[in-house]
């Protein structure tokens, strides 16, 4: 009896990560015959790694925000507001992502995916303008002088 109950779970424990092995190989993804990915799994992959790289971003802008906050600069506001902007243009675009239905035509997938790597183009821009902004404000501005001691 033990032993049919340590099989029942060791059944259980191998079924649950095969099983979300499949989840992330599901059809979403088509894979062409040669291995490679179809136009529509590579472009959405493009969209996905673009918005990878621009989160990787994403604490230098909380970072910039800090130091610009240190050198209580009455020229800090349209720094801040820049560094805010970028953040909102990254929120707004994940907030309204939504990859079209596998069941959708691959044609109507396909220009969605490239309409979102144009918006997330646009956030790239946003994201470096004021990443390239605010590092030269901080550059011109040094921090708040340390309190006394």
């Amino acid at each position: 009896m033990k032993f049919c109950l340590k099989l029942k779970y060791r059944a259980v424990a191998l079924a649950v990560p095969l099983a979300l092995a499949a989840a992330c190989t599901s059809p979403t993804r088509p894979i062409a015959e040669n291995g490679a990915p179809s136009p529509v799994a590579a472009a959405e992959i493009a969209v996905m790694a673009r918005h990878d790289s621009l989160m990787a971003q994403t604490d230098q802008l909380f970072s910039l925000k800090a130091k610009i906050n240190a050198t209580h600069s009455p020229a800090a506001g349209p720094y801040l507001r820049g560094l805010a902007a970028a953040d909102a243009a990254m929120m707004d675009w994940m907030h309204q992502y939504q990859a079209p239905d596998t069941t959708a035509a691959p044609a109507a997938r396909l220009a969605y995916f490239r309409q979102q790597q144009q918006v997330l183009a646009r956030v790239k821009l946003q994201y470096r303008a004021t990443i390239d902004s605010a590092t030269l404000f901080i550059s011109q501005h040094p921090g708040a002088p340390a309190p006394p001691k």
